[in-house]
């Protein structure tokens, strides 16, 4: 393994982050592999496209990971057991503001499965590029933190919508910018 994820991994130590969703992996398959500083990559992804999706987990917390699911190349999750409880860690990537709407409809539909799917004891995070725009401004919606960017879209309302029906919240809602020499990367 080379490239970004290893200099990522580097960020993540170093700002002690235990877990971490990456989108736009562009790999293909479903597999898992160790990179540097202690951390494992889990991924799903499929060829010729740039989506894909992973969660970077410390390696000590490899024995607290009850099971890993690879939906497709926008959405993965794995289960995190601690302290009796079950914490569902969705990597999600949904597609960007000019895909056609059947292909918005499948993965949120998917989504809503996964979600509903969840036990109502257990612990739900949705970690990664929704791609909407949720505005800076609370207004109505009981899940928004009140942090935000921007002016709220159509795909943003989407976002603000699914919260709602799930009783989830939204907690943050800001990039991570990797540079590396003259390369960028936005991480979600």
């Amino acid at each position: 393994m080379t490239g970004w994820y290893n200099e990522l991994s580097k960020v993540l130590e170093t700002r002690r982050v235990d877990v971490c969703a990456v989108q736009e992996t562009r790999w293909s398959g479903s597999k898992s592999h160790d990179i540097v500083c202690g951390y494992k990559l889990m991924y799903k992804g499929t060829r010729g496209t740039d989506s894909g999706v992973g969660i970077i987990v410390l390696s000590k917390f490899d024995g607290n990971i009850s099971e890993v699911q690879r939906y497709d190349g926008h959405l993965m999750k794995i289960v995190y057991i601690t302290d009796g409880r079950e914490i569902h860690f969705f990597s999600a990537y949904a597609p960007q503001t000019g895909q056609a709407t059947s292909i918005k409809d499948a993965f949120w539909g998917m989504l809503d499965v996964k979600t509903v799917e969840v036990p109502p004891e257990d612990y739900i995070i949705i970690a990664g590029n929704l791609n909407g725009h949720v505005a800076c401004r609370k207004e109505e919606h009981t899940t928004h933190g009140g942090h935000g960017f921007g002016e709220k879209n159509d795909d943003g309302q989407g976002i603000l919508d699914f919260s709602e029906a799930h009783k989830l919240a939204i907690a943050n809602a800001w990039f991570f910018a990797y540079y590396s020499g003259t390369n960028a990367k936005q991480i979600d």
